[in-house]
């Protein structure tokens, strides 16, 4: 369902997706276009400035000539002042503020950016202007009576010569000099107009294709917007169409189920049925006000509240087995409708036939009801000549079952062909649960009742030896309904072989020894208890009588070897042998004593006997030692805080001396049912069938089991070795 939803969201996803897409194309396009109008005022900008200078370098060459025409004629310096600020501006020597120009005009030509044919037309109109400026020189220079010398230097002095001053401004070389200024310039500008014009053109037509990517991108996104509300528009129809039709769905379905209850109260007749059926069917079709019902049985007719028959009509036959014994007819009496098709919905010609088909199978039942009734009457003579046979049978079951129930045992069963054990009732009975339990999957249901360790064990888990060897005796624990463990005794053999010998069925009982195992653990821990006792005045003896008398020989020993000064070096190294050996007799009684029985247990529980012993071992082991509890200060039952201590001494010891490992991890955790205790280390491991009747794994399963606790180790070539303790807590 969830797919389909996504199936049908997809389009709208894209439809929106392509949307954003446009739109955002859109915006680009706007920013493109908006710098191409930038480039196409620039270049604009560009071509005004071009011709600004050109008409300043032409204008310039006017002004110095007419300058230097006044100053001929009027003599008044001040038109030579102005001449010379000209060329001043001309050669960047002086900015001209007040005229709007903001830098030199030959700066202005470096960053104007001309092209290289373009500079140099500009600095050919320069060289020529500058050879006008000489000419224009000796004009001046001659109107003050300045002349050339041979070194063509203004040395001479003589009488102003107006006439040759005009001369120079009037003749042929000046004249064609000025005319050649001009041509440069003209070219000049003639390129800068097909460079400009270029430009403009190139960003117009960027500009146009821009245009008309955005109108069609906007185009195209009102087109998808119509799209998606067309489709939402559509969607919104179908999921009211979708509601109209579950509505209807729902009615037929109240209307069927309204009809099977009617049908499934089978000691009703088929009259009843009938009367109500006829009423409750017009209320399954979409129309009700305007739906009636009939129904005909065999002669008689059976009709709902204001029937009136039209040509609108679905009808169903009802049978007898093959034989049709009655018709269902829904009317619709709307007539004003015009429809080729009629008023009433496919799903609803399937409903009057499926009540069709509930009607004939209530009447076919019922038949059979009949049939059946007279069909126990001549069976029931038959049942009583037989009951006599089995009262004996009976009264020898129940011989048999007051039996098993004295002796508190179960039966079970297994046969060659078949892979599921029978069981007694008193077999699930043992454990608190009937065998209603285990109706769904047996073998399910016995495996959730096996203790960890105990898989082997098991009957369930046993089946294929017991058919191959026709023998079984096994004890194991099971867990009960209430979450308690019991101790099962399970044993059987073969009692029917085929000709070849092989069983053919299996017999046997299952027994709840549980007392019997409870009883042989207090024998169990009666012995221990009495072994700890045993230990303890032993350890109490080394302490209080020979340790006491050694360390009063060593105190003996420390005065003479203060006193006395040994002249002989081989009597000295035997007295400071004997020295040496009973301090170290002292220290090993010392250690016996407390292994006999650590003291420490007894006063302060397993959690500080575990962290003093691992205190003791690391300064002289190179592995890490982590211990981590959830028992803090709760004492256990000092037998099992002494045994779990005596299995975690064993552990580490055997750590130390075979594992090689860097880490050793200890966990004694208390869950609400169980105490676990793990010991896991990373060593190089072992092939765990090859040392598993080992003294040091034997002796510690041995003490596990004397206090009803499940041992299990594991271990692996250079993956390290693990123990865990499970005992069960009542």
């Amino acid at each position: 369902m969830n797919k389909l939803l996504e199936d049908k969201k997809r389009p709208f996803f894209w439809l929106f997706l392509l949307n954003i897409i446009l739109i955002l194309g859109i915006l680009f396009s706007l920013v493109f276009l908006f710098i191409n109008q930038e480039k196409l005022f620039d270049s604009q900008v560009n071509r005004y400035n071009s011709y600004r200078l050109g008409d300043a370098l032409r204008q310039s060459d006017d002004f110095l000539t007419e300058y230097c025409k006044n100053f001929i004629i009027t003599k008044d310096s001040i038109w030579e002042e102005k001449y010379w600020d000209l060329v001043a501006l001309r050669e960047g020597k002086l900015i001209p503020e007040e005229r709007g120009w903001s830098q030199s005009i030959l700066d202005s030509m470096y960053q104007m950016g001309f092209s290289k044919q373009e500079f140099a037309l500009l600095k050919e109109a320069l060289e020529k202007s500058n050879q006008l400026i000489k000419k224009e020189t000796q004009a001046f220079n001659a109107a003050k009576g300045i002349f050339l010398d041979s070194t063509h230097q203004y040395t001479i002095q003589g009488e102003p010569d107006m006439d040759k001053a005009l001369q120079v401004l009037y003749d042929n070389e000046y004249l064609y000099t000025k005319k050649e200024v001009m041509e440069p310039i003209v070219k000049f500008e003639s390129l800068i107009e097909s460079r400009t014009q270029s430009t403009v053109e190139k960003n117009r037509e960027s500009g146009e294709r821009l245009l008309v990517t955005i109108f069609i991108a906007v185009a195209v996104s009102i087109i998808l917007s119509l799209v998606t509300y067309y489709m939402i528009v559509k969607r919104l129809i179908q999921k009211e169409q979708l509601s109209n039709q579950l509505q209807s769905r729902n009615k037929e379905q109240a209307c069927l189920y309204k009809i099977s209850q009617l049908t499934e109260n089978t000691p009703k007749d088929i009259d009843h049925i009938l009367e109500v059926a006829v009423s409750i069917i017009p209320y399954g079709w979409h129309d009700t006000e305007k739906t009636c019902c009939r129904i005909t049985f065999k002669e008689n007719t059976y009709t709902s509240i204001h029937f009136a028959e039209s040509k609108w009509k679905q009808e169903a036959s009802i049978y007898d087995g093959k034989n049709a014994v009655g018709q269902i007819e829904v009317f619709y009496n709307d007539l004003s409708l015009d429809l080729k098709s009629g008023p009433f919905l496919k799903e609803e010609q399937e409903l009057v036939e499926t009540i069709a088909s509930l009607i004939s199978n209530f009447n076919e039942r019922k038949s059979y009801l009949e049939n059946l009734r007279e069909s126990n009457e001549n069976l029931k003579q038959e049942i009583e000549a037989k009951e006599k046979t089995e009262l004996a049978l009976i009264e020898k079951e129940q011989q048999l079952q007051f039996a098993l129930d004295v002796s508190n045992e179960g039966i079970w069963e297994i046969y060659q062909d078949s892979d599921v054990i029978n069981f007694s009732e008193r077999c699930y009975s043992i454990l608190g649960f009937t065998s209603d339990s285990a109706d769904l999957d047996q073998e399910v249901f016995w495996k959730d009742l096996i203790v960890d360790g105990d898989q082997n064990k098991v009957l369930i888990n046993r089946i294929n030896e017991i058919k191959t060897s026709g023998l079984h005796d096994s004890i194991y624990r099971l867990k009960t309904k209430n979450g308690q463990y019991k101790w099962i005794h399970t044993k059987g053999k073969a009692v029917a072989f085929s000709d070849k010998n092989v069983p053919l069925r299996i017999v046997g009982t299952m027994s709840d020894i549980t007392e019997r195992m409870k009883q042989e653990e207090k024998i169990v821990d009666a012995i221990l208890e009495t072994e700890d006792k045993e230990r303890s005045r032993i350890a109490r003896e080394i302490h209080d009588g020979l340790q006491q008398t050694m360390s009063t020989s060593l105190m003996s020993f420390e005065k003479v070897r203060s006193t006395v000064d040994f002249e002989e070096t081989k009597i000295n190294e035997r007295f400071q042998m004997g020295y040496q050996y009973l301090k170290k007799a002292i220290e090993e009684s010392r250690t016996l004593a407390h292994n006999l029985m650590p003291k420490i247990v007894n006063d302060n529980g397993i959690v500080a006997a575990i962290e003093s012993l691992l205190t003791a071992l690391q300064p002289s082991s190179n592995t890490e030692f982590n211990f981590d509890q959830n028992i803090h200060e709760n004492r256990l039952k000092l037998a099992v805080e002494m045994t779990l201590y005596r299995i975690t001494q064993e552990a580490l010891n055997n750590v130390i001396k075979y594992a090689n490992a860097s880490k050793c991890n200890i966990q004694l955790l208390k869950h609400s049912d169980v105490l676990l205790l793990t010991i896991d280390d990373d060593g190089e491991g072992f092939v765990v069938e090859e040392k598993i009747k080992t003294f040091g794994i034997n002796s510690m399963r041995t003490r596990a089991e004397s206090i009803g606790a499940y041992f299990e180790i594991n271990s692996q070539l250079q993956r390290g070795t693990q123990i865990l303790i499970e005992l069960p807590l009542e």
